[in-house]
């Protein structure tokens, strides 16, 4: 009787398996079948489960404590493009500061901010710092961007799937909008781990949560990010929120919330102990948009990072390698200026470089960066 149970037990797992198998293999979307499936599992109950072996299988990959890398990442080069509306010079924000380093001895150019991607009618609209994280992880780099919202327009897209549902704009980056493209990159978790919404197109798809962290877009091209309800609230010039946990850096220093353990505050996709790709954005104190992401970073040094990197008040975004995704586009043809070619932010990021290019459908929002005007 009691192998007959154990027969039937096994029986009934295996048709669990291949039936969440399946229906992951069959949902629509872009990425992995690995990642659809752990999105499935979560989706209907397993999410536990899952986090419990993504968190296993990310320690024991997690990278080995101590070392010096050769050297930086490579840099997407910044290039001189045809002219577009100039911004005022008024408008244009100054170069930013150092990143202050943690690791001794730097290397060579570590933490200096250089232009990257098309220059904006001579000024760069965007510039990357690499620096470590930590004194732990001293072979890994973190990388960071600087955005300059005066001569750059960002708008939040709507995923396939998060948050789904029908919207003005598809899941991808369109050809109408090719000629004017730079950069884009991920959002945040899925709502049904963010404790946070989403509001675009004058309608709310999720709701919009007190107190989460949120990045804010505004009708005149400035961005923002803070406590909803506080620091930044809805009004007639909102154009689009994305609501992700918690601030991780508010006032200029990294949260109070600082063990950084309760997964009430931090999510429950993975332990935030856990050294995983993870992602983040912020604001600085003159309205610029810093996005900082690395292959090996806790919820903490994420934090600590964006702070460094001149945010006052940040948020995390996407983990895992599947989702944490920075892409800087270039246009190698000018008699083809629909066609781009896409970069990663760093050689580490698993997704393609052309992620986030139609005609294929991302599943979830993103941000795009274009010219302003």
């Amino acid at each position: 009787m009691a192998l007959a149970a154990v027969a039937a037990f096994i029986v009934l797992v295996g048709f669990l398996t291949m039936w969440s198998a399946i229906a992951a293999y069959i949902t629509p979307g872009n990425e992995s079948f690995s990642a659809k499936w752990a999105d499935w599992l979560r989706g209907h109950g397993a999410g536990s489960i899952v986090s419990q072996f993504e968190s296993y299988y990310y320690t024991s990959q997690q990278p080995a404590k101590g070392g010096t890398p050769k050297g930086l990442n490579p840099e997407a080069k910044a290039q001189v493009v045809a002219p577009r509306a100039k911004a005022p010079a008024q408008t244009v924000l100054p170069p930013p500061s150092p990143v202050p380093l943690v690791v001794s001895p730097a290397l060579p150019g570590e933490g200096q901010w250089l232009p990257i991607g098309p220059l904006v009618n001579g000024n760069a609209a965007m510039y990357e710092a690499q620096f470590r994280a930590d004194t732990v992880f001293t072979s890994e780099i973190t990388s960071a961007v600087w955005m300059d919202p005066h001569m750059l327009h960002l708008s939040l897209v709507p995923g396939l799937t998060e948050p789904g549902g029908s919207w003005s704009h598809p899941p991808y980056i369109t050809p109408a909008e090719a000629p004017s493209m730079l950069a884009a990159f991920n959002g945040g978790f899925r709502f049904q781990d963010a404790h946070g919404g989403f509001y675009l197109d004058g309608r709310t798809a999720v709701p919009l949560v007190p107190g989460a962290a949120s990045l804010v877009f505004y009708d005149d091209g400035r961005v923002d990010v803070g406590a909803w309800g506080s620091e930044v609230t809805m009004g007639p010039h909102v154009t689009a929120v994305l609501q992700n946990l918690v601030p991780m850096v508010d006032n200029g220093q990294v949260s109070p919330s600082a063990s950084y353990y309760d997964h009430a505050v931090w999510g429950q996709t993975l332990n935030t102990a856990t050294v995983v790709a993870r992602s983040g954005v912020g604001i600085t104190a003159n309205g610029a948009l810093v996005y900082v992401a690395g292959p090996a970073l806790t919820a903490k040094t994420l934090a600590e990072s964006l702070q460094r990197a001149g945010a006052v008040r940040a948020m995390t975004l996407d983990i895992n390698p599947e989702w944490v995704t920075f892409n800087i586009f270039t246009h190698p043809n000018p008699a083809q200026p629909t066609i781009l070619t896409g970069t990663k932010l760093y050689p580490q990021m698993q997704r393609s470089a052309d992620r986030y290019l139609g005609p294929t459908r991302e599943s979830r929002d993103f941000i795009e960066v274009a010219y302003a005007g």
